[in-house]
């Protein structure tokens, strides 16, 4: 475990630490997603035991074994405590190889993750109808206002503040998109499946689709971005001192695109944070600049987020699944740009219509100074990578491909 996240006995942190943080208000956080819940067991292979978290209306409920669980999930003891100390997500553990279902479905244990996080760290669970963002004036937040570099930067603070995300309209100019385009257009062309630089997915026709492009700053355009001027300025908004990744890192710089029609892959993200596939604890706040190059409309692919949720969490939903309309998509357009905290829920949902241009974006990620995988490793979402066809799986498929 890295310096400064200490280890945990499993017996003794069931037995008496977690039931005295549940009795001091972490039950009462946890409350507000279990309705929908079956219990659930985590093993440790090295104790060989096992402990049931059962969901109450008031909370939960901590059984010693595994008898009452649906669900049984079995991990390696650094792994439990990685979870505990938001360093790792069911997510990430189930794409390492790192957990195993002994019984039902590992969806399940992905399910859980609010309310574990609620009870392992604290973190509220995000309820909209309890969110009352505002304006500096005091007024109800617009989720979909816009700004522009010349406004007042006190305001566009204050609304990264309350809502975790910004849209900045007209930062580029139409010869400079034109540029983007075409740099990303020649990364598309050079991308082969399984170059490790690259995402892939497969059509409803079976066909091998990119989706993403890792290594963009090899376009020199592309690699300008991260020491934008517009764009420093912009980050710099934020309550937190946050630099660009290294331009030579893999994905200091990336470019999408959605695609129609998709059935496998990574194309249409369900809700997610960028910190998913794991380093909470020790990566965040991280921001993610956003550069339109196509418009964000939903018969393109719309990226929606929800208002207000980037210090909560929010349950797993498929991407053109349940709630397609929840959250806000700004209606940007070619040449603006969006920042989110990569705490922020958002969701990238399939195009709902079937002709292009469908949305491509330019990705810059801004984090904090000296950031280190806790493991030591590169990066959290290099365990996406290693398939020799180029394909990520999306989570349903790494759970069914685990049972």
């Amino acid at each position: 475990m890295q310096a400064g996240f200490p280890g945990i006995d499993f017996h003794d942190y069931h037995r008496r630490l977690l039931p005295e943080l549940l009795a001091g208000g972490r039950a009462a956080l946890a409350a507000a997603d279990t309705a929908a819940l079956q219990p659930l067991s985590l093993r440790v292979r090295e104790r060989d035991a096992a402990y049931t978290y059962l969901p109450r209306p008031d909370g939960i409920e901590i059984a010693s074994g595994d008898a009452r669980a649906e669900t049984i999930v079995a991990l390696d003891q650094e792994s439990f405590e990685g979870l505990v100390h938001d360093l790792e997500s069911p997510a990430s553990l189930i794409y390492r190889g790192r957990a195993t279902p002994l019984r039902g479905d590992l969806m399940h244990f992905v399910r859980w993750e609010p309310v574990l996080r609620a009870i392992f760290a604290g973190r509220p669970i995000y309820d909209a109808a309890k969110l009352d963002l505002r304006d500096r004036r005091g007024a109800p937040l617009d989720p979909l206002q816009g700004f522009r570099r010349g406004d007042d930067p006190l305001e566009l603070a204050h609304f990264l503040r309350e809502a975790g995300y910004l849209w900045v309209r007209g930062v580029f100019a139409p010869d400079e998109v034109l540029t983007l385009r075409s740099e990303a257009e020649a990364l598309r062309r050079a991308a082969v499946p399984g170059d490790q630089k690259s995402w892939w997915g497969r059509n409803a026709r079976g066909e091998a689709v990119l989706c993403r492009v890792l290594a963009a700053s090899a376009q020199p355009l592309l690699r300008s971005l991260p020491s934008d001027a517009r764009l420093r300025e912009l980050v710099a908004l934020s309550d937190h001192a946050l630099v660009p990744r290294d331009r030579d890192e893999l994905d200091a710089v990336t470019v999408l695109w959605k695609n129609p029609g998709m059935r496998e892959g990574l194309s249409d993200l369900p809700w997610h944070r960028d910190c998913g596939m794991g380093g909470h604890a020790v990566m965040c706040p991280t921001l993610v600049c956003s550069v339109f190059l196509e418009a964000n409309r939903p018969a393109a692919g719309a990226l929606r987020f929800l208002p207000g949720s980037w210090q909560s969490s929010y349950r797993f939903e498929e991407g053109g699944g349940a709630a397609p309309d929840l959250g806000a998509a700004p209606p940007a357009e070619p040449g603006d740009l969006t920042l989110h905290y990569g705490d922020v829920w958002h969701v990238a949902p399939p195009p709902t219509g079937e002709e292009g241009p469908f949305r491509c974006c330019a990705l810059v990620g801004f984090e904090r100074p000296g950031m280190r995988h806790h493991r030591g490793e590169r990066h959290y979402n290099d365990v996406l990578l290693g398939r020799e066809d180029g394909q990520v799986a999306n989570m349903r498929e790494m759970a069914r491909a685990r049972e």
